[in-house]
């Protein structure tokens, strides 16, 4: 192999590891969309908003709706192909990825995650646990 030879491949290498990084990383590079961009975009998005909680979280065979409440109070009601989360009802925010579908009038997730109040919180006055021997 030539030198020339050698540099090329190098840099071949190099290009074919950076696309392999971006193309597995692209998912968690989304950016929050409004509802109203998620609806006329035909591409996939990711939202976030809070769960209408008046409304119920509707059960159907393999999959389950639920009503979001964007920033500006639009809601939009999405559908996840699998379990609904344990913690659903008790989120501070929920995030969907997917895409909306104009027939159905649907934002159907791929992927839906709750951002739930810690646990470990401390309220207000309440002092910290006694750490024991590590």
């Amino acid at each position: 192999m030539t030198n020339t030879s050698k540099k090329i491949f190098i840099g071949a290498t190099a290009l074919a590891c950076v696309l392999l990084a971006f193309y597995s990383l692209k998912d968690s590079m989304r950016t929050y969309v409004p509802f109203s961009e998620a609806r006329s975009t035909g591409r996939p998005v990711q939202v976030i908003g809070t769960l209408e909680k008046s409304l119920p979280v509707k059960h159907y065979e393999g999959y389950y709706t639920m009503v979001l409440k964007d920033r500006d109070g639009s809601p939009m009601t999405v559908k996840h192909a699998a379990a609904k989360p344990a913690n659903l009802e008790h989120a501070d925010q929920v995030v969907a990825r997917g895409r909306f579908n104009r027939e159905s009038g649907l934002f159907e997730a791929e992927k839906v995650l709750v951002k739930c109040p810690s646990r470990y919180a401390k309220s207000a006055g309440e002092k910290a646990p006694a750490k024991g021997p590590e």
